[in-house]
C-alpha cells in the first residue's frame, strides 16, 4: 500500500514546494529519486485539486503539467496509473469550462471505451473477491430469509454489476435445501437487451439442469430512470410469492440531484481558438494543451459555484426524491429481504475538495489490490482504466445531476434507509463464516478481511484492514408492513 508517512510528507509539504514554476521542461524529474517522485506526485495532486477548488486555473494548470511528467497509465507502479487517471478527471473538469469542445471530445472518448466496460467488469470479477464476496453474503442472505417458502421472486437490480454467476450458485443453494427447491422466478433490471437475453438462455439452461422450476423476467431499463410508480407492474410481482432484492452497487446513483449548477464560461477562449492553437496526435495531448491555454474566469465573472469548497453537503434524505421513491415502491411490494452493496467510501460531500482527498485515498486502495493480484498487466490496464477510471471521472469531474457516482458509508445508508421506512436485517454469522472460506480458498486471506461493522449489522469487505465495500441487509419497517397489510 502506499505508505502513511508518504501521505503525510506529502500533505503536510509547504504549497510552495509543490507548485513551483519553474523546471517546465521535464529534466527536474530526472533528478528524482522513485520514493522523491512519489511524494511530489502526491502532493501535486493535492494542490491541483486544491487549486481547482479555489478556480485558481493557471496554478491548477501547472500542477497537471507537471502531473503527467511524473505519471502515466502503462507506468510499472500503482501509484503512477493513479495518478494519470486523477490527472485525466481533474482535466475534464477544467475542460467543462468550455462546454461545446468539452461535449464534443468528452463523448468521443467516452464512447470509444464503451464496448470496453463488460469486458472491464468481467476482469474485475475475476481479479478481486468483492463482487463474488457480494454475491455470496447476498445468497446467503436469501436463502435464510426464504427458509420454507415454496414460491420465490428474486428481482436483481445490480444492472451492470449483474452476473449470471450469482443465481447460479443461488440454484445449487436452493437444491441443497432439506425441502427442497422453490419455484424461483428471477427479474433482471439492465439497460442491455443482449446482456438480458444471455442471462436468460444461460440461466434457464442451469435451471433445467439442476431440475429446478423456474421463469426468467426481464426488464430493459436503468434503475435510476425507471417509473417506480410502476414499479409492481414492471416487476411482474404477483401475490403468493416471497420476494426479495438484490442491488449491487447501484443504490448510489438515485441520490443524485440537479442542484442547478452550471459552469461559468464568462472568459473562456472559444472552441475555435483552443483548435487553432492545437494540432493534437491524441486525446491525452489535446487535453494537455488545452490546459496549457491557461483558460481561467473573467475577473469579473463569479465564482463557480460547483468549484466552491463551501458548497454544501447533500446528505439528507429528503434531498434525494429519487431514493425516497424507489424505497416507497419497494415498501408498497413487501419484500421478505433486500440486500445491497455500496462502495465503503463518502464520495457525496459537495465540498469538491473532500470528495477529492476521500477518492485520492479510496482508489489507492483499490490499485494496489490491483496491482498485488495475479491480473494479466491488460485485463489490470482496463479494470483501472475502464471501471474504477469511470468511478473516479465521476467523483471528481462532474456535477449536479450528472454526478451519479455518489458513494457513501454503510452508517450513512443505514440514515437513509431508515428514513425511507426499512430496518434492518443483520446478517448472520455463519454468511460472514462462508465469505471468509471463500477468502481462504481462493487464497486472498492475509490481505483480505470479512468482517461486521460496529453495529453488527453490515458486513465489510477489507484490504489490510480498510472497509472497501460494505453489504447489508434490509425489509419494510414493522409499522410499514402493517399499514400496506391494512392497505
Amino acid at each position: 500500500m502506499f505508505q502513511d508517512d508518504m501521505l503525510s510528507s506529502a500533505t503536510s509539504s509547504p504549497a510552495s514546494s509543490v507548485y513551483s514554476p519553474a523546471s517546465s521542461s521535464g529534466a527536474w524529474v530526472q533528478e528524482l529519486s522513485h520514493d522523491q517522485q512519489s511524494v511530489r506526485l502526491i502532493g501535486l495532486l493535492y494542490q491541483c485539486s486544491a487549486e481547482v477548488a479555489a478556480g485558481s486555473f493557471d496554478r491548477a494548470n501547472l500542477c497537471l503539467e507537471h502531473i503527467t511528467q511524473l505519471a502515466s497509465l502503462d507506468a510499472p507502479h500503482a501509484l503512477q496509473r493513479l495518478a494519470a487517471v486523477f490527472a485525466d478527471a481533474l482535466s475534464r473538469k477544467l475542460l467543462n469550462l468550455v462546454p461545446g469542445i468539452s461535449s464534443a471530445l468528452l463523448s468521443l472518448a467516452n464512447s470509444a471505451d464503451a464496448h470496453l466496460i463488460p469486458v472491464a467488469r468481467r476482469h474485475m470479477f475475476d481479479v478481486l473477491p468483492f463482487l463474488k464476496l457480494a454475491y455470496l453474503t447476498t445468497n446467503h442472505a436469501i436463502l435464510e430469509a426464504m427458509e420454507g417458502e415454496r414460491f420465490v421472486h428474486v428481482v436483481d437490480f445490480s444492472g451492470p454489476a449483474a452476473n449470471p454467476v450469482q443465481w447460479i450458485a443461488l440454484f445449487h443453494a436452493f437444491r441443497s435445501r432439506r425441502e427442497g427447491p422453490p419455484h424461483l422466478r428471477i427479474t433482471a433490471v439492465h439497460d442491455s437487451k443482449e446482456f438480458l437475453a444471455t442471462m436468460a438462455t444461460v440461466l434457464s439452461k442451469e435451471a433445467e439442469a439442476f431440475d429446478i422450476p423456474f421463469q426468467f423476467n426481464a426488464v430493459e431499463a436503468k434503475l435510476d430512470e425507471m417509473d417506480f410508480d410502476a414499479l409492481r407492474h414492471d416487476l411482474g410481482v404477483r401475490s403468493g410469492e416471497a420476494l426479495a432484492v438484490s442491488v449491487v452497487l447501484q443504490l448510489h446513483r438515485l441520490l443524485a440531484v440537479d442542484d442547478g449548477r452550471r459552469h461559468a464560461a464568462a472568459g473562456c477562449l472559444t472552441p475555435l481558438q483552443i483548435i487553432a492553437r492545437s494540432s493534437p496526435r491524441s486525446f491525452g495531448e489535446l487535453l494537455e494543451r488545452e490546459l496549457n491555454t491557461r483558460l481561467q474566469l473573467s475577473p469579473d465573472a463569479p465564482v463557480v459555484s460547483s468549484l466552491s469548497p463551501n458548497s454544501p453537503a447533500v446528505t439528507a434524505p429528503h434531498a434525494t426524491p429519487k431514493l425516497g421513491s424507489f424505497l416507497s415502491s419497494v415498501r408498497s411490494l413487501s419484500p421478505k429481504i433486500m440486500v445491497m452493496m455500496e462502495q465503503e467510501a463518502n464520495h457525496n460531500g459537495g465540498a469538491f475538495q473532500e470528495r477529492f482527498d476521500e477518492a485520492l485515498n479510496y482508489y489507492a486502495s483499490l490499485f494496489d489490490c490491483l496491482q498485488r493480484s495475479s491480473a494479466p498487466a491488460a485485463e489490470r490496464a482496463r479494470v483501472e482504466r475502464v471501471v474504477l477510471g469511470e468511478e473516479i471521472r465521476g467523483v471528481v469531474a462532474c456535477e449536479g445531476a450528472e454526478r451519479v457516482e455518489r458513494h457513501e458509508r454503510a452508517r450513512q445508508w443505514a440514515a437513509r434507509m431508515e428514513a425511507g421506512g426499512m430496518e434492518r436485517v443483520g446478517l448472520s454469522y455463519s454468511g460472514a463464516m462462508e465469505a471468509r472460506k471463500l477468502l481462504q480458498s481462493c487464497g486472498w486471506a492475509g490481505p483480505y478481511e470479512v468482517r461486521h461493522d460496529s453495529g453488527g449489522h453490515a458486513l465489510l469487505f477489507c484490504w489490510h484492514k480498510r472497509p472497501l465495500y460494505a453489504v447489508s441487509a434490509w425489509r419494510p419497517a414493522t409499522s410499514c408492513r402493517h399499514h400496506h397489510a391494512r392497505s
